[in-house]
């Protein structure tokens, strides 16, 4: 199964030494697998059928020799959907050829988040078909368009019915119910599965890190339910995460820790990297969905980390503790329930 790390969020884009301290927590948890997909890089979604710049190549050469004495494969990503035309393609199998050179075998062509008007199941398939002929020896996969259940009960479902008859080594990649899922339970999986011919490989998509939706809130949690890896009922289990390097470098010990039935909770991870108490009292509100609760005790606790702690990873944390005391404090005022509605903070 892979398993590892997606970088395809909005908003923040890795440095090359981010990136290479990702491959190592990578190898060290015993994952396999770097996507490489950022919203960000231009050449990747906006610019796509422009050639990459040389330094940036070279610095990407380093990244995959890094990657591969780590024992990490990377998947490069390409997405075209928003500008793409069937006598696109040419572009497409250029962009594709400068990576295989750089010793790249697996490729991921991406087509979600793009206008509703590009969603043309038909292409999509015919694109796909045309990069497994020109590329008999390299190993594809996809981002459909609709990569969420919701999406496709919310439309009549061709897309999918059409992008499914491309061949069936080809997996797809999958968000769950919903864009941010972290309910992978065996069931939650075979109800997904339905929706695909019976040999489409998933793989999972997993935006239970991902606060691109959300900045400047922290999301650190465990799974809510989750599969017997035995059992191999997904293709892989991917994290996009946040794009801060300490918050995904945990994000990938919580993966780790469930992959190990290690059952470690979150605030046994966050005392072993050292954070105070006053933090991980408050590592409820860490979670996708949280409660509007807040106790005198959690106050003082938010008190202390806002004028009292003074470590460097403070930064990552000040913008979203800043909120949150906002949140507490001015609880009445209307302009508040628009942040409890971003931060997804219940009454």
């Amino acid at each position: 199964m892979l398993t590892g790390y997606i970088e395809g969020y909005y908003g923040l884009e890795l440095s090359w030494k981010e990136r290479d301290s990702i491959i190592s927590k990578l190898s060290e948890s015993g994952c396999n697998t770097y996507f490489y997909c950022p919203k960000e890089d231009p050449f990747h979604r906006m610019k796509w059928k422009e050639d990459y710049p040389t330094t940036w190549l070279e610095s990407f050469k380093k990244f995959k020799i890094n990657a591969d004495n780590s024992g990490i494969d990377i998947i490069f990503g390409i997405s075209p959907g928003a500008s793409l035309e069937l006598e696109d393609f040419n572009y497409l199998k250029r962009k594709i050829k400068v990576f295989k050179e750089l010793s790249v075998e697996k490729f991921c062509i991406l087509f979600d988040d793009i206008p509703k008007q590009k969603e043309n199941f038909s292409l999509h398939r015919e694109i796909l078909e045309l990069c497994l002929k020109e590329f008999p020896d390299m190993d594809f996969s996809c981002v459909p368009s609709q990569y969420c259940k919701n999406m496709v009960e919310k439309s009549d479902n061709r897309y999918l019915q059409e992008l499914d008859k491309v061949d069936k080594n080809v997996p797809f990649f999958w968000t769950g119910d919903e864009v941010i899922t972290s309910d992978y339970s065996e069931q939650n999986i075979e109800s997904w599965k339905a929706l695909f011919c019976d040999e489409r490989n998933l793989i999972i998509w997993d935006n239970t890190f991902a606060n691109d939706y959300c900045v400047p809130k922290i999301v650190m949690q465990n799974f809510d339910g989750f599969f017997s890896n035995e059992d191999k009922k997904v293709a892989g289990f991917l994290l996009n995460a946040s794009g801060i390097e300490l918050i995904d470098l945990i994000a990938i010990e919580v993966f780790e820790n469930t992959l190990k039935s290690n059952n470690r909770s979150i605030k046994e991870i966050l005392s072993d990297k050292g954070f105070p108490k006053e933090l991980i009292n408050l590592s409820h509100f860490f979670k996708i969905n949280i409660s509007s609760d807040f106790t005198d005790d959690e106050k003082k606790d938010l008190e202390f980390l806002l004028w009292k702690w003074n470590e460097k990873t403070k930064t990552f944390f000040y913008p979203y503790f800043h909120q949150l005391n906002q949140i507490f404090n001015e609880a009445n005022k209307p302009e508040i329930s628009g942040l409890k509605k971003r931060f997804r903070i219940k009454e």
